[in-house]
């Protein structure tokens, strides 16, 4: 579930943007108007940073150094300030996306959902070969393809362009550094690869072809 962002810009017009929005947007928000008194206390804070940061800011761009510490120091209040808000919205919030947008905080990604598999039939990789570190080993690489879950190889040392010359070597569920080995020096060999998703086989790759040192 995506959740407020709690890593706040770290330049203060940036982040008094982002505090203006979040100002805004829970004040005047109709999802926000019932508040507790504590989450209505951090608002009234959240209002007097922002001014104080405001005025921090415009008095920094003389570049005093004792301003320009006061400025920063005046931020990371901000900063601590944002941080109580973001857990009352979490509270008021109880997981519902809509509530969260709402917010004028920025969200994270959900990364607990993998992205779905294809429900299409998969386009041909793009397929590579090139020499192991062993006499007779070849490395056969399908470039990787989203909604791929798996990678079916096949192999021939005949004429390439007659599919029934080639035979399976294998389904891996990663289609990269492929170790072909017990090839016989100084012949050709040619490698085809196909994607396996959610509708099945897809479509074969074309050959790729290296003779074998």
């Amino acid at each position: 579930m995506p959740k407020p962002k709690t890593s706040f810009p770290k330049k203060a017009p940036e982040l008094l943007v982002l505090s203006r929005k979040v100002k805004e947007s829970l004040y005047n928000g109709p999802l926000f108007q019932q508040r507790s008194s504590e989450f209505e206390q951090d608002l009234q804070k959240l209002s007097e940073g922002i001014d104080r940061l405001q005025k921090a800011s415009d008095e920094s761009q003389t570049r005093d150094s004792l301003k320009i510490a006061f400025r920063d120091k005046t931020r990371e209040e901000v900063n601590v300030i944002l941080g109580r808000v973001v857990k009352h919205v979490e509270l008021t919030a109880h997981g519902d996306l809509a509530v969260l947008q709402s917010s004028g905080f920025e969200l994270t990604q959900d990364k607990s959902k993998k992205p779905p598999l294809s429900s299409q039939p998969l386009p041909a990789p793009i397929v590579t070969l090139k020499h192991g570190r062993l006499s007779g080993t070849l490395i056969a690489n399908a470039k990787p393809v989203p909604g791929a879950a798996s990678y079916e190889f096949r192999i021939t040392d005949s004429d390439p362009t007659i599919s029934e010359n080639f035979s399976s070597f294998g389904t891996f569920a990663h289609g990269t550094h492929i170790t072909i080995p017990d090839r016989t020096p100084g012949r050709t060999y040619s490698v085809i690869a196909r994607c396996i998703g959610t509708a099945g086989p897809g479509v074969w790759s074309s050959p790729f072809t290296l003779m074998s040192l």
